[in-house]
């Protein structure tokens, strides 16, 4: 009886009414572009770099303000507190203004930070909107989450820590 109720939801196309994640789940996932992503110096960034991680990605356009840094510090609390998954995860800023000031100090700040430029009309979330905004990309450098500029750190971090535990790759 159970088999033949959860068959009959997913062949009707039941979907619940409420969803326990905090961002927006992106129905199909949105591929990165395959031109790639600019280095602050103008070079192609090397899948290298990025590896088969999760990449928790801050993208917006025009000057890096307090806002934009204080989400870059939480970026970085987000990654520390996952403790021993830490390491599947990077963290990339997306910017049209790869010179700014701000985004130069925070790369000097925390080294291990990414800083890119996107390919022409791509950056995602940002379009007639101001500011900087969170995703979260999947391994197969997928976009799959967005989330609005008023979530919080703490709600971003559950929603990677439940991608991580579930997750095979990255």
């Amino acid at each position: 009886l159970p088999f033949l109720i959860a068959g009959g939801l997913y062949l009707f196309g039941w979907q619940p009414a409420r969803t326990a994640n905090h961002g927006q789940l992106l129905e199909p996932p949105m591929p990165l572009p395959g031109s790639g992503l600019l280095t602050p110096e103008g070079q192609a960034l090397a899948t290298a770099e990025l590896g088969d991680k999760w990449l928790l990605l801050l993208s917006g356009s025009g000057p890096c303000d307090a806002d934009c840094t204080g989400r870059i510090d939480e970026m970085r609390r987000i990654q520390v507190s996952l403790n021993k998954d830490m390491g599947r995860v990077r963290r990339v800023v997306l910017s049209d203004l790869m010179g700014d000031a701000e985004l130069t100090a925070a790369r000097q700040r925390q080294p291990d930070l990414l800083v890119a430029a996107p390919p022409p009309n791509w950056l995602p979330g940002s379009a007639g909107t101001s500011g900087y905004r969170l995703h979260i990309v999947d391994p197969q450098s997928r976009l799959i989450m967005n989330y609005p500029a008023d979530v919080p750190a703490k709600a971003v971090r559950a929603d990677l820590e439940r991608l991580l535990k579930f997750a095979w790759t990255g």
